[in-house]
């Protein structure tokens, strides 16, 4: 362990003697003194030992290995819309709550079923599909919820001036949306 066999003399130590060719004898019938009429000299590389340290290990014969794991610990949420048709941007309604018709949070949830309104119910067995796919190829989910909540839009349309406009409340916080406030350095809406 910890030794690697010599690639120039394949481990034995020696190599066929360079004077003598390994037949013991110079070309003039001499007896040759360099490998000591042993028609073999000693390796220079491994200096007749027959192996080198192992450089991985540094000739120790042992090896520390270690894994170098990084967690990242993230929420991925989706969300579904059904039955907006009131005009308001999609996008304001994350950022308000409203009434809780339904929560499940298990380490895997199941999709919802029987679920008053059709494309709910679809809408989830797709996501919860869909992040079983997406997330469980190279993560692992510890944990899934999933919530259903109803978000009271009221939509008014008003006149002001002869010409009509539109603002909406939502959510539990009764937040209000006026894209089109008419004369807005007169008055805020809030």
């Amino acid at each position: 362990m910890g030794k690697k066999s010599c690639s120039s003399c394949t481990g034995t130590g020696s190599k066929v003697c360079s004077g003598c060719n390994g037949s013991r004898q110079r070309p003039n019938n001499e007896s040759c003194n360099k490998c000591d009429y042993s028609g073999r000299e000693k390796c220079s590389s491994c200096s007749g030992r027959g192996f080198h340290k192992c450089d991985t290990c540094d000739g120790k014969g042992q090896l520390l290995v270690f894994i170098n794991l990084k967690v990242k610990w993230c929420t991925e949420k989706d969300d579904y819309v059904a039955q907006d048709s009131s005009g308001l941007r999609l996008e304001k309604l994350g950022k308000v709550s409203g009434k809780e018709l339904f929560k499940d949070a298990q380490i895997m949830v199941y999709p919802v079923m029987g679920f008053p309104d059709v494309s709910v119910a679809q809408a989830s067995e797709r996501l919860v599909r869909d992040h079983q796919v997406k997330y469980t190829k190279n993560s692992r989910i510890l944990q899934q919820r999933q919530t259903i909540e109803l978000i009271t839009i009221t939509r008014v349309n008003y006149t002001w001036r002869e010409k009509s406009y539109v603002y909406y409340v939502y959510g539990n916080e009764l937040k209000v949306n006026a894209d089109d406030y008419p004369a807005t350095c007169c008055c805020s809406v809030m």
